[in-house]
């Protein structure tokens, strides 16, 4: 389901992965692009084992790999890595590195340079026979000593202004991290840094009932596309975003999980708990006067419908989502504008 931690890869590991992927991707006639490239290294690699499954059951079914297939499967499970702007980054870190290298080495030789000059101004002293010769050689000494000085001065202002450069990596660097683990749309987590969290949590070990999960599907949404169009339900989708916001705190999580899709990770609360705050969002996009902005037309009611699921001792987080989204199926059955609780362990009144 989501990507497990994994240790750096080595140019050794990196270049047979290389040798492995590109004849796979070849033999699928799957066009050798940045984008296509990062999904089928994931693939090769083994270390998602959603997006291994998933590519597996299409290789396996002998689906051709469309250019939009690919797109999805890029969008799915490797957009959180922009490689165009991986390796933008990675080469101004690379050429910033070298540049500061550089420049080190510069000033080491001329450290060693002056090194030398002191060992042999000690030399000459020591056989000097006037003190024309010292004045001479204290002459040279503070020559090189000046020299020295210039260039340890031009390594500080050079070392200054490529600092300022790393602290603006920096920036872009987190920029990049936000935008990775981000919905564009509406701002909330996506999908891969949900899965990612959920995962952590369950990694933790809570106690049973100590961790929900709220899924949730708005209703009839494609006729709100179809009879609208797709500004005003991108417009909806950043309202129940908006909802889910004002309905979460703290360690809370709401994300979008894709399409009109959402999920909402509620640590240490219990089934109850997560019940009211189900049933908070449901009211709160049921009762919402939503118009058009541009003739004020009213949308009509746009509702959802939830499905809520608590952990249980060693679960695996897929299973935990699975239940719930069967719980959000369930709800759609039963009516939609409603939420429906997983495993029958508490009875929660359905609210229209």
């Amino acid at each position: 389901m989501s990507r497990p931690e994994t240790s750096e890869v080595t140019p050794e590991q990196s270049a047979e992965l290389l040798r492995l992927t590109l004849p796979l991707m070849s033999k699928h006639n799957v066009p050798v692009t940045p984008r296509n490239y990062a999904v089928w290294f994931e693939y090769v690699r083994g270390d998602n084992p959603e997006l291994k499954a998933e590519l597996q059951s299409l290789i396996d079914a002998g689906t051709r790999f469309t250019a939009q297939l690919n797109e999805q499967l890029f969008e799915k499970y490797a957009s959180g890595c922009n490689v165009d702007q991986f390796l933008k980054i990675r080469n101004e870190m690379t050429d910033l590195i070298e540049d500061v290298a550089g420049s080190l080495r510069d000033v080491d030789d001329d450290t060693r340079r002056f090194g030398g000059h002191l060992d042999t101004v000690v030399e000459n002293v020591q056989r000097s026979s006037s003190l024309e010769d010292i004045r001479e050689l204290l002459r040279s000494l503070v020559e090189e000593t000046r020299s020295m000085r210039r260039s340890t001065q031009l390594l500080h202002e050079h070392l200054e202004a490529k600092s300022q450069e790393i602290t603006l990596l920096q920036e872009e660097l987190e920029l990049e991290r936000k935008r990775a683990s981000s919905d564009p749309l509406t701002g909330l987590a996506n999908r891969r840094a949900f899965t990612e969290a959920l995962a952590r949590h369950a990694e933790s070990g809570p106690a049973p009932d100590t961790l929900a999960l709220l899924m949730i599907n708005i209703d009839h949404f494609k006729n709100v596309n179809d009879t609208h169009g797709h500004l005003i339900g991108d417009r909806v989708i950043r309202f129940l975003a908006q909802v889910l916001r004002q309905h979460t705190k703290g360690s809370d999580m709401a994300a979008r999980y894709g399409g009109e899709e959402f999920v909402v990770m509620l640590p240490d609360t219990g089934l109850k708990g997560a019940a009211v705050v189900a049933e908070k969002i449901r009211a709160a996009m049921a009762d919402a006067k939503l118009v058009r902005s541009d003739n004020k037309q009213p949308l009509g009611r746009i509702t959802v419908s939830i499905g809520v699921a608590t952990c249980q001792p060693g679960e695996d987080p897929m299973e935990l989502l699975n239940r719930a989204d069967q719980a959000l199926y369930k709800a759609k059955q039963s009516g939609r504008n409603q939420l429906a609780v997983d495993m029958n362990t508490q009875s929660v009144p359905n609210t229209a």
